[in-house]
């Protein structure tokens, strides 16, 4: 791959994951269709903020820089699993039981990744373009 079709990947799946944040990932029987903005809106606008600067990194002429982008979507994606071992690793026995009662939106955007099998469109959308996105980014910065 060219660094102009790695390019266009990246634009076209940071499109993608920008939109997959918005779009219908699952559902759950009493709440209906969920987002990832309806579970995590803040973790949600990081996203699209973080995706969408990978492009215009690369617009500006700072295309090493863009790997920042991917990292940082992965970081705030995988920031409830990793706050949870973290928060483990820290309690006592009475905060950890304190802190197993979770409600099934927390457990759904900490295991997101676990449950694909459960994903409707929006979710494979949002998945396909992470992943894209994801290795478009690192080949692009090592085809520099």
């Amino acid at each position: 791959m060219n660094r102009n079709t790695l390019q266009v990947a990246i634009y076209l799946s940071a499109l993608g994951l920008s939109a997959g944040m918005f779009l219908p990932l699952t559902s759950f029987p009493v709440y209906g269709e969920v987002s990832y903005y309806r579970i995590a809106p803040v973790e949600a606008v990081l996203v699209v903020v973080l995706a969408l600067a990978a492009p215009a990194l690369i617009l500006a002429g700072l295309g090493r820089a863009s790997i920042v982008s991917p990292v940082g979507v992965w970081l705030v994606l995988l920031f409830p699993a990793i706050e949870a071992v973290l928060r483990d690793r820290n309690s006592n026995a009475l905060q950890q039981l304190g802190d197993g009662v979770t409600s099934a939106m927390t457990d759904f955007s900490t295991d997101l990744f676990m449950n694909i099998a459960e994903f409707h469109w929006g979710g494979l959308v949002f998945l396909v373009s992470l992943l894209v996105f994801t290795l478009a980014g690192l080949l692009y910065l090592v085809r520099r």
